[in-house]
Parts: C-alpha cells; structure tokens; sequence
C-alpha cells in the first residue's frame, strides 16, 4: 500500500503487538534497543519531545514499548521515564541513552524481527508549530559479530486491511531521505496527518500515520 497511510494499533490505549517491526538480516550479538534522538547524530536530545514541558511534568512526550515478546497491558504509557533501558514489554519515555527500551528478550538470529509501539503525549503548552521542536529520529541499537546486518523497518498499514490479527506490513523507508512516524488527530486523513494539541491538560495521539513528508 502506499504511504502515507494509518498504522494499525498505534499508540497508549491499544493492548497489541503488531504495530511497528524492525527485523534483522544477520544473527546479532547483544540485544536490540530503540531510542529517540534529537536528529540522525545521535548525540542530542534538546528539543521539547524531550524536556517536556509544565502541563506534562516536563517528562519526554514520547512513550515506547517492545511488544516483541508479550502484549502490553491497554494504557501501557508510563507516568514517568525510567532511568536507562526498559525491558522488553517495560513501556519508557524516551530521550537518547538516558531513557528507552530493549526490543526483546532473547538476541534475534538471522531473519527475526522485532515489534514495539509508539505514543505521543501532547501538552496543552506544546509549542506550535511544532516544526523545530518534535522532529526527532528514532534509532535501532544493536552489535554484531560477522556479516553486517540490514535493517528492515516496517508498520501494520490500516490503509491495506492490516489488522491485529491479520497485519499487513509496509515497509518504512529510513533515513534523512525517508518516511516520517506522524502523531495525528481521530479525523485524520492521508491529506492531513496532524495532531491538534488540547485546550487544556495533555492528549494521547489517537492515531500515527507514516508519511512521506
């Protein structure tokens, strides 16, 4: 199917697995993590996706967890970050090396995958627009010993009939150059994926769309 397009189960009041998947060429040797960084440096994380701001505690707006080896209880959104790496089926706030997830239990071999989910929480405060100050990148950690594994990236597409049940994978193209993770509002459509930030108190994306822009 053709991006953009809706990912099926997205976001914190969803009790799934099938949501987002990353799988693996070659066998790894440490376990896979994913953290959010300010750009594809890797080095920062400065931005107000990561600091937060009064409304929300000034605690990071994205939340993840791995779904690779359980499905996470409905609501799975911590209340506050966690310091260092979750693990796998422990939901985190995420900011660089100070706060993510490991993606499983066990290292994957050549060919496994694993899955995990994503939530925005946006703050009535939030700056907007929202250009400088959310547009993070999201990174896979992972060693290896022999051949140099190729990472594919994928997400459930709502647009091509996936279901929890059933998924259908689109793959998300990585990179500076690629495909965009997008928190958006119910009513969203493939034409106009944004999240409109609440009057007051703070708001779960109720949808993600990847996109092209």
């Amino acid at each position: 199917m053709a991006i953009p397009s809706k990912v099926t189960g997205a976001g914190n009041g969803n009790a799934v697995q099938n949501v987002f998947r990353v799988t693996f060429s070659q066998t790894l040797s440490t376990l896979p993590d994913l953290e959010a960084w300010d750009d594809s440096t890797f080095s920062t994380t400065g931005k107000e996706m990561f600091s937060g701001t009064p409304v929300n505690g000034n605690i990071p707006y994205v939340a993840a967890v791995a779904t690779t080896d359980l499905v996470p209880a409905a609501n799975w959104k911590p209340a506050a970050p966690v310091g260092g790496g979750t693990a796998s089926g422990t939901a985190n706030r995420m900011k660089g090396l100070t706060n993510f997830i490991f993606l499983s239990a066990a290292i994957p071999t050549v060919g496994q995958s694993v899955r995990f989910n994503l939530n925005w929480e946006m703050p009535s405060d939030a700056t907007v627009p929202a250009t400088n100050t959310q547009n993070g990148v999201l990174a896979v950690r992972y060693a290896y010993s022999g051949a140099t594994p190729t990472l594919t990236w994928a997400f459930n597409d709502a647009s091509a009939g996936g279901t929890e049940g059933a998924p259908v994978w689109t793959t998300i193209t990585p990179g500076s150059a690629g495909n965009f993770i997008r928190p958006a509002d119910s009513s969203a459509t493939s034409a106009n994926p944004v999240l409109t930030k609440p009057v007051s108190g703070t708001l779960d994306s109720p949808t993600v769309w990847v996109t092209s822009t």
